[in-house]
């Protein structure tokens, strides 16, 4: 009787299970492709698209072709990303993201002849769990704080905090450079990345009394971060980390980071000047990122803070704009058309808060909706008053998932001009961008 019992439930267990496992194919993903029956060795391919319909109030003497005018409206490619990556063995990973960014109609060529870029071309040495050994085009080395290398297709707000990305001042796209780096979990809380960088060397400079980047042949570049996770480990696979989890994990931690490059910058020394003085650059980041759930509903809160004490030498600046609508005579200060001066030497603070609203009641209703608002204040030494700048929006996503989404973000930021050598800010401008985004 016993034996009976037992092959009766064995049956039934199997009956049990085949659909199981027959809805587990089913749903499994046709973008990784197994190399191994366990899936450990595998092939996974991803894309992200990003289209903007951006309307932008221009900094003043702003110019599109030969007009001056004071906006302008755009369809922007802000991004596009192909990529694949890996385990070809249990011990060799490789990554290879191909893309573009910033194709919109100020490309006099027209954006068709806008070439894909290499964006990342990696491989890595898997030695264990502690260490990882890699090198290639990588944003590995990118920086201080967790948005040096930010994942596009997750982030909170309509763009990352660009600042963090131009922190680097010799990368082709902000955050990717030639490295080696190393990287792994220790005490399975504490994930480390460095990295040693042959920075590209900056074409054209000029020479004034305060610091601009030098266009003699680059020192290397020393990287690193520290990351403790007070709750779930996130994923050291690639370089770019999340922006927002919707709730599917709870996220904790705090960061420092540290950038550094020996005789990056230079200027013409006040007291002789046929004689030029060196800067090095020396950047530390301390930063917190904190991602969970609010209950059972499914709501969830994003935060996160960074804090960047930055020395690039005598009162640098540097303008960011993404991407460009226009030009801007050298009466001010903050770049093209939408700039805003981001980057410097100094302190920079920035803060994110989003609220992921409940799950739909209604089972056929999938799409998800996340609010948001972010802000950066750069008290930078050459400006006579810090420079402000704050967000707000919306994404909503189509499947609940991080994957199409439709965004809708306003951007308030303050102009500053240059008065002799003095910098005070003059007005503010403003910008309202809607978003499309596809990726998988």
């Amino acid at each position: 009787m016993n034996q009976k019992l037992t092959k009766t439930a064995a049956l039934l267990f199997l009956l049990f299970l085949k659909p199981v496992v027959f809805q587990a194919q089913e749903t499994k993903s046709p973008f990784k492709v197994n190399l191994s029956e366990d899936g450990k060795r595998y092939i996974k391919f991803g894309a992200n698209f990003q289209l903007w319909g951006r309307y932008t109030e221009l900094n003043p003497n702003s110019k599109i072709g030969d007009n001056v005018v004071s906006q302008s409206t755009d369809i922007v490619v802000r991004r596009l990303r192909i990529q694949a990556m890996g385990m070809l063995t249990d011990k060799v990973f490789f990554h290879i993201q191909t893309g573009q960014n910033n194709i919109n109609f100020t490309q006099n060529s027209g954006p068709s002849n806008a070439p894909l870029s290499i964006l990342d071309a990696i491989g890595e040495y898997h030695f264990n769990n502690q260490f990882h050994l890699g090198g290639g085009l990588t944003a590995w080395g990118a920086g201080t704080t967790r948005y040096s290398a930010n994942s596009s297709s997750s982030q909170l707000t309509l763009d990352a905090p660009i600042y963090q990305q131009n922190m680097n001042i010799s990368s082709t796209f902000g955050n990717r450079n030639l490295s080696i780096y190393a990287k792994g979990l220790l005490f399975n809380k504490l994930s480390y990345r460095a990295a040693i960088t042959n920075p590209y060397r900056n074409a054209t400079s000029s020479l004034n009394l305060n610091s601009t980047i030098s266009t003699h042949t680059p020192r290397a570049q020393y990287a690193g971060m520290l990351t403790y996770a007070f709750a779930d480990v996130e994923s050291n696979t690639e370089a770019y980390n999340k922006g927002t989890y919707l709730g599917t994990k709870k996220i904790f931690n705090i960061a420092i980071g540290y950038l550094k490059q020996a005789k990056a910058m230079w200027r013409v020394n006040p007291n002789d000047a046929t004689a030029i003085l060196y800067d090095d650059m020396n950047i530390l980041g301390l930063d917190v990122f904190y991602d969970k759930p609010i209950s059972a509903k499914g709501d969830a809160l994003t935060l996160y803070a960074a804090y960047n004490n930055s020395n690039f030498g005598k009162n640098y600046t540097r303008s960011i704009s993404t991407p460009d609508p226009a030009i801007v005579d050298g009466s001010l200060v903050n770049g093209s058309g939408n700039g805003f001066i981001g980057v410097g030497t100094g302190n920079i603070y920035y803060g994110q808060v989003g609220y992921l609203f409940v799950k739909p009641t209604n089972p056929a209703t999938k799409g998800r909706l996340q609010v948001y608002a972010a802000g950066q204040i750069a008290d930078l030494d050459a400006l006579n008053n810090p420079m402000s700048l704050y967000e707000l929006g919306a994404n909503y996503y189509l499947t609940g998932t991080l994957g199409p989404k439709l965004s809708l973000g306003y951007q308030n930021r303050a102009i500053f001009e240059k008065t002799g050598i003095q910098y005070p800010q003059s007005d503010r401008k403003s910008m309202l961008v809607l978003q499309f985004q596809i990726s998988f």
